[in-house]
């Protein structure tokens, strides 16, 4: 929203010593953000009026001329090639230095001085849209003529045009909650507070008519139309603005039409108030306020027909509809150069049926912008005798056919609020007295009473605060809070008791559990949407079963919540696999389960994906290791381990392991992709594995025992063995086998090699542990290391295998 600083300084005398960016600073801290300060006149510097004294051809172009300009003190050689040139033309010449759009199109560019075809310019004569002003009259390649104003060279443009506004640029959205700051007036009375000014009140002079001729209307909606305030104006001439009018209207961004439209928008701009004429003449019996009906139609002011719904509020007469009410009027009943009687009209509307209106239509225009903040309803009168006033002023033969028709379907009871000051100084953190609270407010125009207790207000709020802004005692503390001026509130810490916060223990974990697989094991953490569609589904082999479905999704990606966060894994891997032959990627997020109650079962799980180029095991034991590694970080016994998997479509059949608690609850697993669903997401050349940990179920079981255990006294003694077994036969076994061999004697039994390819025959896999062996009460001997390794030897080979280099 843009504020004309000469229209404010119209209802407010502001202090001499105050700038304008002065003034946008108090703004942007205590009522709104003012986005950006504009000087009018610093768009024309280094532009002047000029004279043109002689004019010669070109030497070198045929389309231009060299020019002798007379610019007051000086006289300035410039190369033009503006086809109305003439000697004794007054044209408006930019000198170096001044920013100008060549041929009005571009960013602005700095003019220097320069040689055009080897002919020295010292500056450049301008066309209207070179200096951002529209010139009508003039054809192609003619430059603006200013000879109309016979000003002195020499003259700066922006004195000659008057250009000696400043202009503030609101940011609207800054304005949502204060819907009487969308007019000058407004903000006035905004700046009348932070500066101590005195603010002029609006009155106005016209005298409307008691007796006479006034418009019909019937309010059919009266929740939707609070208010509606119509009158007929006689004798109209509509013609062009006076210029002091359209000049307003241009320096707060809006365009002119005629004198009657003008005047309307301009009441909206000095007010906030929307205002809206229509010919009388158009109008068929009366206005009728109402819901349009089914498939009703519309030609509205920008030429484009609109089909309405049954939910739009409408103005209509008693045969058809007039405009979209408070979005759009229509061609209808518009003000034409013959319209000579009309009816003003100054309305209230519900703010929630104006947006859904706009926004079903794509409309934002400058009343939309201001009804759906929730107008005072008392803003409707004051608005129409402004309009009035301001129309018998431009058309001094137009008269006041009779009284306002005035609806009212709105309570004019006022708001009061109890404040306790008490409670405001300790809200605020500032020893306000009850004497400033008392000034501040009444700045404000709150009305102040004394309350039945000591240091207790009675506050009576205005009608223009009272829409939507200030309803409750809070909202009175932060009014005081942003008028005394928050760098006045001394910084201090709150006078609590310093205890730590109650530990959020699932929140502590997550993070170490993304300590150990982004820090520790080297995994990217991804995130995905809590959503899929049926693709999806598909790709991945799931039923639809078991999903919550949304009503309302947003496109066919996301049509299901996730009950398994494998789907969009395997898309993170699809759409990474071309900048990488091996990826490690993990997510922690939620899974939703529908079983039949009102939520459906929401848990916490961290899945991972490893991924590796060609077929290898490789990323089962990797994926395998992560997951027991996560038991061990969080010092919880490692469960039990079973074969297969349920309810897994997307797992492989062969390749696949469970991890139960006691009561066969799946806290983890580990899996293998199907090569189905592999080649469903064009990864049939990679080995996948994936590990899936249910996080909420973690998190009940407690973590295992700590005990304290004795360091060894005595050495240990390690031996590698290397055996070739069945491919099919568990690897705990083997472990298993080797323990107990000397269950005293044997400490640990380690993993480290598992091999198949070459030299190894089909179905069998070479399998590498490391044995340690340690007693605790004497040093062992060779001959006892020689004897429990032949022992090992026995049990591996009793489960069919081959001791390698025996």
């Amino acid at each position: 929203m843009l504020i004309s600083l000469n229209w404010l300084k119209e209802f407010v005398d502001l202090p001499k010593n105050l700038g304008s960016q002065d003034l946008a600073t108090q703004l942007t801290i205590k009522t709104a953000e003012v986005d950006s300060v504009t000087d009018e006149a610093e768009a024309f510097k280094n532009i002047v009026v000029g004279q043109i004294l002689e004019i010669k051809p070109h030497p070198n172009a045929d389309k231009l001329k060299v020019c002798k300009a007379s610019l007051g003190k000086e006289t300035s050689q410039i190369v033009c090639g503006g086809t109305n040139l003439r000697e004794g033309i007054y044209v408006a010449v930019a000198k170096p230095g001044a920013k100008i759009k060549w041929h009005g199109e571009g960013n602005p560019v700095t003019l220097k001085k320069t040689k055009i075809r080897s002919v020295e310019s010292d500056g450049m004569i301008c066309a209207g849209s070179e200096i951002g002003l529209s010139d009508l009259d003039a054809g192609e390649h003619e430059i603006l003529d200013l000879s109309a104003t016979k000003t002195a060279p020499g003259t700066p443009l922006a004195e000659l045009l008057q250009k000696n506004d400043t202009i503030l640029e609101f940011d609207n959205k800054a304005l949502t909650h204060r819907p009487d700051l969308w007019g000058h007036y407004g903000i006035a009375r905004e700046v009348a507070v932070l500066t101590n000014a005195k603010l002029k009140p609006i009155k106005s002079i016209v005298k409307i008519p008691v007796k006479g001729e006034k418009i019909d209307i019937e309010v059919k909606e009266p929740k939707l139309c609070p208010r509606y305030c119509g009158l007929i104006i006689n004798n109209i001439k509509v013609g062009p603005s006076p210029e002091w009018l359209q000049k307003k209207l241009k320096a707060t961004g809006h365009g002119t039409h005629n004198n009657i439209v003008d005047v309307a928008n301009y009441v909206m701009l000095e007010l906030g108030q929307p205002m809206h004429a229509f010919d009388k003449e158009c109008i068929r019996g009366g206005i009728v306020v109402r819901k349009a009906e089914k498939k009703e139609t519309l030609t509205c002011l920008d030429d484009k027909i609109r089909e309405l719904g049954e939910h739009d509020l409408v103005i209509a007469d008693h045969s058809r509809v007039l405009a979209i009410a408070g979005v759009i009027g229509g061609e209808n009943s518009e003000i034409k150069d013959s319209t000579t009687t009309i009816v003003l009209e100054s309305a209230n509307f519900n703010s929630s049926s104006i947006r859904k209106t706009s926004t079903k239509f794509l409309l934002r225009t400058d009343a939309v912008q201001r009804f759906e903040k929730a107008l005072d309803p008392n803003l409707a009168e004051i608005a129409i005798k402004r309009a009035a006033e301001l129309i018998l002023k431009i058309c001094p033969e137009a008269e006041i056919a009779g009284p306002i028709t005035d609806v009212e379907n709105f309570s004019n009871t006022p708001v009061k609020i109890t404040l306790d000051t008490n409670k405001a100084r300790s809200k605020i953190g500032a020893e306000i007295s009850d004497k400033q609270i008392k000034e501040i407010l009444e700045k404000l125009e709150f009305k102040i009473a004394a309350g039945k207790k000591k240091s207790v207000f009675t506050v009576t709020v205005p009608s223009f605060r009272c829409q939507k802004d200030i309803k409750i005692e809070d909202d009175l503390i932060e009014e005081i809070a942003r008028i005394y001026g928050y760098d006045n509130i001394p910084a201090s810490l709150p006078t609590l008791p310093a205890k730590l916060p109650l530990e959020n223990t699932e929140r502590f974990k997550k993070h170490r559990a993304r300590e150990l697989f982004s820090y520790g094991l080297g995994f990217d953490e991804v995130s995905n949407y809590s959503f899929y569609g049926k693709n999806e589904l598909t790709r991945c082999l799931l039923p639809e079963e078991g999903h919550v479905k949304l009503l309302n999704f947003l496109s066919e990606d996301q049509t299901h919540m996730r009950l398994s966060m494998t789907p969009n894994l395997l898309k993170n891997l699809q759409h990474n696999v071309k900048n990488s032959d091996e990826l490690k990627i993990y997510e922690i997020g939620h899974t939703y389960k529908e079983i039949g109650h009102f939520m459906p079962l929401e848990e916490k799980k961290i899945v991972g994906a490893i991924l590796a180029k060609g077929k290898t095991d490789e990323p089962f034991y990797e994926a395998k290791g992560a997951l027991e590694a996560f038991f061990t970080k969080f010092e919880i016994p490692l469960p039990q381990a079973t074969k297969g998997l349920t309810k897994t479509p997307y797992a492989h059949p062969n390749k696949a392991l469970s991890y139960l608690d006691q009561h066969s609850q799946t806290l983890g697993k580990v899996f293998a992709l199907h090569p189905v669903a592999a080649k469903n997401h064009d990864l049939e050349n990679y080995s996948i594995a994936l590990f899936a940990i249910n996080f909420t179920e973690l998190m009940k079981l407690q973590p295992k025992e700590k005990k304290y255990k004795k360091i060894a006294r005595f050495p240990s003694i390690q031996f590698d063995v290397s055996v070739l077994i069945d491919a099919k036969l568990e690897i705990k076994k083997l472990q298993n086998a080797i323990k107990q061999t000397e269950n005293n004697l044997v400490s640990d039994v380690a993993l480290f090699d598992i091999y198949t390819g070459d030299g190894i025959p089909s179905g069998k896999k070479a399998v590498a542990f490391k044995i340690t062996l340690q007693s605790e009460d004497r040093t062992l001997t060779d001959a006892e290391m020689t004897a429990i390794q032949n022992k090992v030897f026995k049990n591996l080979e009793a489960l069919g295998g081959t001791i390698r280099g025996k």
